[in-house]
């Protein structure tokens, strides 16, 4: 979309920025011997629970026409160049680091620039057995039609995978079957998002039925949010027990043909 407006709802714009770089593991700043064409992202990668390094986690950054990937070493640090053409003028980039066993989890660095890089450490979560990761879930999508101004807020960092995504939740008849199951949660973090002036969806498609709900609306600065601050809540029994999937679509704006663009991360199911 050509402007973004709003905020999320009970999260303002600096807050959410500021959550999501101490989620995703604090401040990043220039590294030395970085080449000059090249940007640079490193990270340590722990466990919450024991703070020890996570080994063989996969770091992903996506970026405009290549998907940049790496794994943690033993002392679980990580680190992936990219060339600076890949990254220029890209506000907030994020990248994923995921390992089967633990929730992924959002890299997000101010910015990657020529001959310099970001730092971060990263703290993953241990997956919990109500928790789901939908299939595709733990990788930056951006929806939309590319047809975007170059504000700083819709700068986005790779080119569009679609108006329409599924993300099979692979476990869901396991998961609704545990007693006392009624409802699904799903978070996600979002870039972009302007559902308040666009008819975006987020859906969860069963054997019962299908169930939406409106979109979200992200930050006015181009920033990351969402996580568990913007819930979205579906009621098992508009679904099914038996399969199902997540469909995000992004909609049209003010009535006209344009589609909003924006990039999600980081998507997790929550049965309760």
């Amino acid at each position: 979309m050509k402007s973004r407006l709003k905020s999320w709802s009970m999260v303002g714009s600096s807050i959410a920025c500021t959550w999501l770089i101490v989620a995703c593991g604090g401040g990043g700043g220039d590294l030395p011997s970085v080449p000059s064409d090249v940007s640079r992202l490193d990270c340590e990668v722990v466990d919450s629970a024991t703070g020890k390094p996570v080994s063989d986690a996969t770091v992903n950054y996506q970026a405009k026409t290549t998907s940049y990937t790496t794994t943690t070493k033993a002392d679980g640090s990580c680190q992936i160049e990219i060339p600076a053409a890949e990254v220029a003028g890209v506000p907030f980039p994020a990248a994923t680091v995921s390992k089967p066993g633990y929730e992924p989890q959002t890299i997000l660095c101010e910015s990657l620039r020529a001959g310099s890089g970001c730092d971060q450490e990263v703290t993953l979560i241990p997956l919990a057995d109500n928790i789901s990761i939908p299939v595709g879930g733990d990788t930056v999508m951006h929806l939309g039609d590319d047809q975007f101004e170059g504000s700083v807020n819709s700068q986005f960092q790779k080119a569009t995978d679609g108006s329409e995504l599924l993300f099979p939740i692979e476990d869901w008849a396991d998961q609704v079957k545990r007693a006392g199951v009624t409802t699904a949660t799903v978070y996600l973090d979002a870039k972009g998002w302007q559902s308040d002036v666009c008819s975006n969806l987020i859906e969860i498609v069963g054997d019962v039925g299908t169930a939406s709900r409106p979109g979200g609306v992200s930050p006015s600065g181009g920033y990351w949010a969402g996580g568990r601050q913007v819930p979205f809540v579906f009621r098992i029994s508009e679904i099914g027990l038996q399969q199902a999937q997540l469909r995000i679509v992004s909609g049209t704006c003010r009535g006209i043909t344009d589609l909003d663009d924006f990039e999600i991360n980081r998507i997790r199911v929550e049965f309760n």
